[in-house]
């Protein structure tokens, strides 16, 4: 038994130390072929990552609303034929409205308009300029006073001045002291426009 195996390691010593040599050599009698072509350059472009554009969201289409279904008819209110004849109405209006008139002009009437147009009860003669009384200047003054329901003088415009701009001032400061009956309508006094002139003369 012992011969055997000792035999049978011989053998396979044999075998591995032969088949080391024959791979040697085919090692050595076969050279490593060589590239001996000369190097091209390649140049390397590195390109950007173009990436999709992102998807649009999508629109939301609004559900349209539903009507509701009436089943009935709404009644309407049919317009009366039947009525007062216009030419049967008759409007009459009260003169005590227009005693309390404001002064901007809202149901002021004109003298004509007036049964009784208004008196002057009191009045302030204007200062005579003295520039004027110096150079022997007369002259005259048109002017629109607006008479209220009491018979004070609520406002005034002078019209015309004759020479102009010379009595003015001593106008402006006279009239508003005047006193007036006031113009009145079915016994009403009322508040009214009264146009007057102021005359300057010199006396001896």
């Amino acid at each position: 038994m012992i011969l055997r195996w000792g035999i049978v390691i011989v053998v396979a010593l044999v075998l591995n130390v032969g088949l080391l040599i024959s791979a040697a050599l085919l090692s050595s009698e076969r050279p490593t072929p060589q590239d001996m072509s000369e190097p091209q350059t390649v140049s390397l472009i590195k390109l950007k990552d173009t990436a999709p554009p992102p998807p649009e969201p999508e629109k939301e289409i609004p559900e349209p609303e539903e009507k509701p279904n009436l089943d009935f008819m709404p009644e309407l209110a049919a317009p009366s034929i039947t009525g007062p004849d216009p030419l049967d109405i008759q409007i009459s209006l009260d003169p005590s409205l227009f005693a309390m008139a404001p002064a901007r002009g809202d149901f002021i009437f004109n003298s004509d308009d007036l049964d009784q147009p208004p008196r002057q009860m009191f009045r302030t003669e204007p200062v005579y300029p003295y520039r004027a009384r110096q150079r022997n200047v007369e002259g005259e003054v048109k002017v629109k006073l607006l008479v209220k329901a009491d018979g004070t003088v609520a406002s005034l415009t002078i019209l015309e001045s004759t020479p102009q701009g010379v009595f003015d001032e001593a106008v402006k400061k006279a009239v508003p002291s005047w006193r007036f009956s006031p113009g009145k309508i079915d016994g009403r006094a009322v508040p009214s426009w009264v146009v007057t002139n102021v005359v300057f003369v010199l006396s001896n």
